[in-house]
């Protein structure tokens, strides 16, 4: 992985905007758009390359970290309207997970 540029990176020969890659994850945690609608634009041809559909990693299987990454992304853009509501998304996410280790001892 090679950085060129504002928010480009070449990966295996192909320039990837990590810009929209990352509003693509932020809109679906955030569910203003689904992996299917944004998939369908690529297929649809309203999307200009394979890498405008991309995300950062899989957004229905995001960890905190994962989540984390993304919101350091917006603080170095300055999004920080965008940082606020990813920040409810990670609570969201530490909850589940404090709720899911909750039941599992309490079925012990």
């Amino acid at each position: 992985m090679k950085l060129s540029g504002k928010n480009l990176v070449k990966i295996n020969n192909m320039n990837v905007d990590m810009e929209i890659i990352m509003n693509n994850t932020y809109g679906v945690l955030t569910n203003r758009v689904s992996v299917e609608e944004i998939l369908e634009q690529y297929v649809d041809g309203k999307l200009d390359t394979l890498s405008d559909a991309m995300f950062y990693g899989n957004p229905h299987e995001m960890t905190v970290e994962d989540i984390d990454e993304v919101i350091n992304f917006f603080e170095n853009t300055e999004e920080y309207e965008k940082c606020s509501e990813l920040l409810c998304v990670k609570d969201d996410k530490l909850a589940e997970l404090i709720t899911k280790k909750l039941i599992r001892n309490v079925l012990r």
